[in-house]
């Protein structure tokens, strides 16, 4: 049952339809907030303070996204293959 005195029901529900991100929901902008500041360098155990976890492992598997593959562990195996192969 939605109720119109809810805020999310009144206020947030309306302003996502409007501009057209019906998909966008408080945990969709926490978890893109988490991701920004690892992003920009911050350490898993600082954002989940601001989050308010408990684990850093909670934050790390559920609120940062994945970006992109890093080439470090290839670059490292390939320093290990012989030349010409």
């Amino acid at each position: 049952m939605h109720r119109a005195a809810n805020p999310t029901n009144r206020t947030w529900k309306p302003f996502r339809v409007r501009a057209g991100y019906e998909w966008v929901t408080f945990h969709t902008l926490r978890k893109t907030v988490a991701t920004l500041l690892a992003d920009a360098g911050l350490i898993a155990r600082e954002v989940a303070d601001l989050l308010g976890h408990s684990r850093v492992s909670m934050t790390q598997d559920h609120y940062f996204g994945r970006g992109q593959e890093s080439r470090a562990s290839a670059d490292a195996l390939e320093s290990w293959a012989p030349r010409g192969s």
